[in-house]
């Protein structure tokens, strides 16, 4: 499986200040394949020690932080000599020993010349031990599931992977219909890449749904593995409560809807464990669209995505019929299955998303993006109709330079608004950066 993150790693090798790194995300999000493929292909010598079943280094680490004596201890386990310009050292399931990670302080200072990447799947684990994270001190990157791009060119090759640039976007609907086909199919099977994998080869729907069970029920798994009782009781609880309110017509979260009669404060430590592991994902409202968008956003009023558009399928028992029916795009659903998509496209290009609504809730904007000077409206359709009323009232009240309406239509540009097909998603920062430089 081929990944945008190898650039990415290839890059952090190359960079002359080099900061350990720590590479962040879910569970089966692909760390692990990702970062021993890379050291397999650009080292000569791999070190890989996974904190759940390798505890070798405990000892030293409760004694010690230096890094000459981490260094000592694993040459000495491993009968190897470590290189600092050929050796990559890898930390896996770093969550487990967070002194393991507080190491990585001393290894930037003292021992800048090692190559070591930690990873950990529930990173959020650690807000509940008092653990400090070394900051400035590591250089972290999150990892999510495929992208649509990284689905096609695996599935189909990098060529037509070239499908979904701009500029064949812009001059060409001849492959619409096939890539409306593959958008289907990546709605079904998400970006977790066993899951992917697994497709590729079989093309078997039900062998898709049950590795997305199993993966469902390993995240169960973590919630009971680093929670006391209570709090795992509340993280199920919200966990459950996200296909229901993700489908609603106002998708606002809402406590309520976790249990009848729940308060805020009796959640918010389990919403921010969830959203601290990258199961979850907040888009902030903001009633007053100006940019900076931070500063305007609500912290009470949000809407919650998955983590993956593929899971939060398995979650609400979407059959393979219903996403591939030629009639119709999830209509059933409100248009969360193509809000989850446009919301995982999007992550690795914007620090925070938002969305723009009033505070009668009258109107809805999916996703509000800023350019440098102007605020940008997402508007987001799951089939061929583009009538969008809260669009139509958002530019004619803010004026915006630079809109967005998706759906399953050709690209089209008149004036400010841009009309993209929904499985071009990805181009959107990239059309935000190139206004950016035009207009600066």
């Amino acid at each position: 499986m081929k990944r945008e993150i190898e650039k990415y790693l290839a890059e952090w090798k190359a960079s002359k200040g080099r900061k350990p790194l720590l590479l962040r995300g879910a569970r089966q999000v692909g760390k692990t394949y990702s970062i021993t493929k890379f050291a397999k292909e650009n080292y000569a010598q791999v070190v890989y020690i996974s904190f759940d079943i390798d505890h070798f280094l405990d000892r030293i680490l409760s004694e010690t932080l230096n890094p000459d004596v981490i260094i000592d201890a694993i040459q000495a386990e491993k009968q190897i000599k470590i290189s600092a310009t050929d050796t990559l050292i890898i930390f896996d399931e770093i969550q487990e020993q967070s002194r393991a990670l507080t190491s990585f302080k001393y290894f930037n200072e003292n021992r800048p010349d090692i190559h070591i990447i930690g990873t950990g799947s529930a990173l959020g684990t650690l807000q509940h031990k008092g653990f400090s994270f070394p900051v400035g001190k590591v250089q972290t990157k999150f990892m999510r599931p495929m992208t649509f791009l990284e689905f096609v060119e695996n599935y189909k090759g990098e060529q037509y992977g070239d499908l979904l640039s701009l500029e064949k976007i812009k001059n060409t609907n001849y492959f619409s219909k096939d890539l409306i086909h593959l958008l289907k199919l990546y709605f079904y099977t998400g970006g977790m890449p066993e899951v992917v994998m697994d497709f590729i080869k079989n093309k078997d729907y039900v062998s898709v749904r049950k590795i997305q069970n199993k993966i469902l029920q390993s995240y169960y798994a973590d919630f009971s593995k680093y929670n006391d009782a209570s709090t795992t009781l509340k993280l199920n609880a919200i966990w459950n409560s996200i296909p229901k309110q993700i489908s609603k017509e106002n998708k606002k979260f809402k406590f309520s809807e976790v249990k009848k009669g729940s308060r805020a404060d009796d959640y918010l430590v389990g919403l921010q464990w969830l959203d601290n592991s990258e199961l979850i994902h907040r888009v902030y409202a903001t009633y007053t669209p100006k940019t900076p968008l931070k500063i305007y956003e609500e912290q009470n009023v949000f809407k919650i995505f998955a983590n993956d558009i593929g899971l939060l399928c398995a979650m609400l028992d979407v059959h393979s019929k219903t996403v591939l029916d030629e009639k119709s795009l999830f209509i059933d659903f409100q248009g969360a299955i193509a809000e989850q998509f446009v919301c995982q496209q999007l992550l690795d290009n914007f620090y925070s998303l938002h969305y723009w609504t009033n505070e009668q809730y009258q109107n809805e904007i999916d996703f509000l993006l800023q350019a440098w000077d102007t605020p940008v409206p997402v508007e987001v359709k799951s089939g061929f109709n583009t009538q969008a009323k809260s669009l139509k009232v958002f530019r004619e009240k803010y004026q915006p330079k630079l809109s967005f309406r998706l759906s399953l239509n050709d690209y089209h540009k008149s004036d400010d608004l841009i009309d993209l097909p929904l499985y071009a998603a990805h181009l959107i920062p990239k059309i935000i950066e190139e206004y950016n430089k035009n207009e600066l």
